[in-house]
């Protein structure tokens, strides 16, 4: 009979677009982090030494690529590329730089740059681009020498940010000056020079005072996108007048003017079919004497966080803290500003520095001069349950954290994998969506449209029985309460093996001691016939499912047990199914053989029968005369009679003359008769 199917293969899952591409991460002083294990682990392999903005990218597989700091590009060697110095941007803007692959071009990927000038942010070189080749330098990258630093905009902020556009053939990188909104499409013709402008509030001033490092502070402050696509924030450090700046005469005062005068948190619609930003939120402004530096949107897309530091100006030094703060916004609800809820505070340190989503669900956060970073430990969680832990991750010994963490294409970081199985034809497969999202509803195509209708589902766990062996695609458009994003994976559906109708039982004579020898490989050559299929016998379950401890001679087999169970396990290359059937030994009819020689040659010593002794082993065999009377008895320890007398009155002990004697043999078992017949002896 059939036993139970089993497959060859284990649970795998995909995850959304290629989010390993952040697998590493590179930062302050030699600082860096890998996320190729599903934790964070600290690595100092790095060469980067920036206060501010860097970049790193790795391939689909988590294998790192390159890192920049905004000015030099170093490959997987940690050695700057030929032609990778002088980029266009600095360490010290907030987001100096950002890395973009090139759809469809598995070897050239866009460094987008935004410099800055802490002594005249007049001086910027604004937004530029250039080109890595991967095929150059021995396959370790290098910057292509005809598209390196090409101006986008010849003035911006140190803002950059970038996603998947809404058909998922490419990108949208974004920047932002004073305010106007700058949107570029990266797609597999390449970029578009020609950026899609959108005005909105609020407008941060280019300030204009002979102090340096004073105008460069409005500046200052993260950009993000969610994972979704739909939502943009923008922090702004300050955001200060000209005439905030009349009548100071000294610079430690117009400093401590530019950093304590309050910025602006604002949240926007972004469409990325169009890649207009839209419907200005303030969330914070300059009244509430914020300034606000790093932002982050949680994994799940319901949460926003920013790190906002509360500061009075000085006429000694630059600021004297308040207090620093993080702060994180339901985007759920109508009124998300009054949403506000303080999940951890500081009032001896400032807390001025990047928010950055990591690979495992986390956002780190990075401060000046710290040799670990801090940890928003449950980010999707509501309230002070989502975990500020400070200084909770330490890096490595000599390495330290400065204001800012590696950027990525925010769409790296869509949080969702198909949970699924490869498996045999004829098995029905579940599937699930692992995620940290609150889902609301899924659809489902499981790239089978032989299957009509059913190839279709939207129940969050369903099944699908697949229609024919082979390769399919499968689908999943996930939305949940803040996000909608793709996921596909492929699912391979085994040809399974092929069986044919045998026996539930395989029946032998005893042998002895209820035992016998049994030859399994009838059943297996009856089971399967096909010569890209193995069959294996097993005494036990669990030896067949873990295919260990197979029958050696399953042509020469002595069974354990009078009815016993056997597995077979018919396999082939990737799939296999258990079957079972019993053996069991029987009682056939003896065989005498009616000649007794008792004359110690070895041959018919003692009357023979065969399948008798050991087997009938509450038999009782009489020797008769041919005149009726009993001259011998015996049973299954006395062993056959050799011609002798052991009853009765004549030749008791002595050997009977030869002649014609009769037997009678009680085989004592249900459903068997005396047997009776002569014996010659001579």
């Amino acid at each position: 009979m059939r036993y139970i199917l089993y497959l060859l293969v284990f649970i795998y899952s995909t995850f959304a677009e290629a989010q390993l591409e952040s697998s590493f991460w590179y930062f302050g002083i030699n600082s860096g982090i890998d996320f190729n294990s599903g934790s964070a682990v600290a690595i100092s392999d790095g060469q980067l030494a920036t206060g501010e903005g860097c970049a790193t990218i790795s391939d689909e597989l988590g294998n790192l690529l390159f890192y920049t700091d905004g000015s030099l590009v170093y490959d997987v060697n940690h050695v700057t590329m030929p032609n990778g110095t002088e980029l266009l941007g600095s360490s010290s803007s907030t987001s100096s730089a950002i890395i973009v692959p090139l759809p469809g071009n598995a070897n050239q990927y866009y460094i987008f740059t935004v410099d800055t000038n802490d002594e005249f942010y007049r001086d910027t070189d604004g937004l530029h681009y250039s080109i890595v080749d991967m095929s150059l330098n021995n396959g370790t990258g290098d910057i292509d020498i005809f598209n390196k630093n090409i101006n986008l905009l010849p003035v911006t902020s140190e803002k950059l940010t970038a996603v998947s556009n809404a058909t998922s053939d490419g990108f949208w990188i974004i920047s932002q000056f004073q305010d106007l909104f700058y949107s570029y499409e990266l797609t597999a013709n390449g970029l578009s020079a020609t950026a899609v402008i959108s005005q909105v509030a609020p407008f941060v001033e280019l300030i204009t005072t002979p102090f340096t490092n004073v105008d460069v502070a409005a500046m200052r402050g993260y950009i993000k996108i969610n994972t979704r696509g739909n939502r943009l924030v923008a922090a702004h450090f300050s955001n200060n007048t000209t005439s905030d700046f009349d009548g100071i005469t000294d610079i430690t005062t117009a400093r401590s003017i530019a950093y304590t005068n309050g910025g602006e948190l604002y949240l926007y619609d972004f469409d990325n079919a169009t890649g207009i930003v839209s419907n200005p939120q303030p969330l914070l402004t300059k009244q509430d004497s914020g300034s606000i530096y790093g932002v982050e949107f949680s994994g799940n897309g319901q949460f926003l966080y920013a790190e906002v530091d509360y500061m009075n100006a000085s006429t000694t030094q630059t600021f004297e803290l308040i207090r620093g703060e993080i702060v994180q916004y339901d985007l759920t609800v109508s009124n998300i500003a009054n949403s506000a809820t303080v999940i951890y505070q500081d009032n001896f340190n400032a807390f001025r520095g990047a928010l950055q989503l990591g690979l495992d669900n986390k956002i780190y956060h990075s401060r000046r001069q710290q040799n670990a970073l801090s940890v928003i430990n449950s980010p999707d969680a509501s309230g002070v349950s989502a975990n500020y832990t400070y200084n909770s991750f330490a890096l490595t010994q000599n390495a330290t954290s400065w204001y800012g963490l590696p950027i990525f294409v925010q769409s790296f970081f869509l949080s969702g994998e198909i949970e699924a199985m490869d498996h045999c034809f004829g098995k029905e497969q579940l599937f699930n969506i692992n995620t940290t999202a609150n889902v609301v509803a899924i659809d489902w195509d499981f790239g089978d449209p032989t299957s009509g209708n059913e190839n279709f589902s939207t129940s969050l766990e369903p099944s699908h029985l697949f229609s024919d062996p082979g390769i399919y695609t499968v689908t999943a458009t996930v939305e949940t309460l803040v996000e909608s994003f793709i996921l596909t994976m492929t699912i391979e559906v085994f040809e399974t093996v092929a069986v044919n109708d045998f026996p539930e039982e395989l029946e032998v004579c005893e042998e002895g001691f209820d035992q016998a020898i049994f030859d399994l490989t009838v059943i297996g050559n009856l089971i399967s016939t096909s010569s890209d299929q193995t069959v294996t016998f097993y005494e036990l379950e669990l030896d067949a499912l873990e295919d260990q401890n197979a029958i050696l001679n399953p042509s020469y087999y002595t069974n354990l047990s009078a009815t016993q169970e056997v597995y077979i396990r018919v396999s082939n290359e990737n799939c296999y199914e258990l079957f079972s059937f019993l053996i069991k030994i029987k009682n056939c009819p003896v065989e005498v053989f009616n000649v007794v020689t008792p004359d110690g040659n070895g041959q018919n010593d003692t009357l023979i029968v065969s399948g008798l002794y050991d087997i009938y082993d509450k038999h009782k065999m009489h020797i008769y005369s041919r005149y009726g009377q009993k001259i011998w008895e015996g049973n299954n320890e006395s062993g056959g009679w050799d011609g002798t007398s052991n009853t009765g009155l004549l030749y008791p002990g002595k050997k009977l003359p030869t002649g014609t004697y009769f037997y009678v043999l009680e085989l004592n078992e249900p459903n068997t008769k005396p047997e009776a017949g002569f014996v010659y002896l001579q």
